[in-house]
Formats: structure tokens, sequence, C-alpha cells
């Protein structure tokens, strides 16, 4: 996992040139004067919209209300790396290291999805507008999580070819 503020981490999208071009669809998501922040900014609860890159990247641009603790859906995915970034509203995200994880439905490949059981070992994570959250196949995540009171979220979901990932320390 890897979180950080978009205009902080410019330099860790010029791997390539999906990320490259990722890294400028971003930029607009959150650039009030652009289209694609229109776009998502009028989205209804429950609304989204693809947007298809080369190399086998999408973007998702989805609006939903954030839920309770309770209602947190934990999955991780093993083809794709998420990159998910709020334009508008804050969320909380729960992640857990999968090998911490019990397995509630295992791979489904036509969704690359595997679903998990809440786990005991679970941090929290707060992301607001332009606060961008990379969650690898280890990444067992659950977001959407209310910060107090329910609010409507505008983000985008980025899914990139794990391939085209190298996260370096």
């Amino acid at each position: 996992m890897f979180v950080g503020y978009l205009p902080d981490i410019i330099n860790k999208f010029k791997k390539n040139e999906v990320l490259t071009k990722v890294f400028g669809y971003l930029w607009e998501a959150i650039d009030e004067e652009s289209e694609v922040f229109a776009r998502i900014s009028n989205l209804k609860a429950g609304e989204s919209f693809e947007v298809f890159f080369d190399g086998g990247a999408k973007a998702i641009e989805q609006a939903y209300l954030t839920k309770t603790p309770q209602e947190a859906f934990y999955e991780s995915h093993q083809a794709m790396v998420d990159f998910q970034m709020l334009v508008n509203g804050k969320e909380i995200f729960f992640v857990s290291p999968h090998s911490l994880c019990e397995v509630k439905t295992p791979l489904d490949s036509t969704k690359d999805l595997i679903e998990y059981h809440k786990s005991p070992y679970t941090s929290s994570i707060l992301l607001f507008r332009g606060n961008l959250a990379v969650f690898e196949s280890i990444d067992v995540h659950a977001g959407g999580i209310a910060v107090n009171t329910s609010e409507l979220v505008q983000k985008v979901v980025v899914k990139i070819p794990k391939e085209l990932i190298k996260l370096n320390f």
C-alpha cells in the first residue's frame, strides 16, 4: 500500500507512458477548471463513468454515500493495482495484510475480486481530495467508510495492470 498527496508524488508516475497518462488524468480530476473534474463532480450517488487508457488501464469515476464500519466490504485484486483518489468528500479506508485475513469468497477472475471476512488486524487511513491510495494484491481494503456521518463521495478508481507498477522503496 502507498498513500500520497497527488501534487507531491508526480515523480512516481514517470516510470512508463501509461503511468504518465494516468497522472495527467488524475491531475485533471482535481483541477476545478477541467472537464474531468466537472464530470466527476456532477455524478450523483450510484452513478459511474469509465475511461479507458492504453496498456489495459481504466478509470472508474463514481459517486456514492459513505457507510458505517459494520457495512465494510473487504476485497483485494490479483491482476490489477487499485489507485483510489477522492475528488470531493472524505472517506475512511480499512486496510489489512492479506496473510492475516480469511477469504470469504475466492478469486472471481472475471471481476478480479477476492472477498474477505473482517480482520482484527486492520489499520485505517483517511482519504480526502487529491489524496491517492494505491492498493496492491497483498492489500485487503474496504473503502467508503463514513468519517462522522454519511456523505457523498465523488472519486476515481484507476485500475492498472500490476506488471506496469513498480512500487520501489
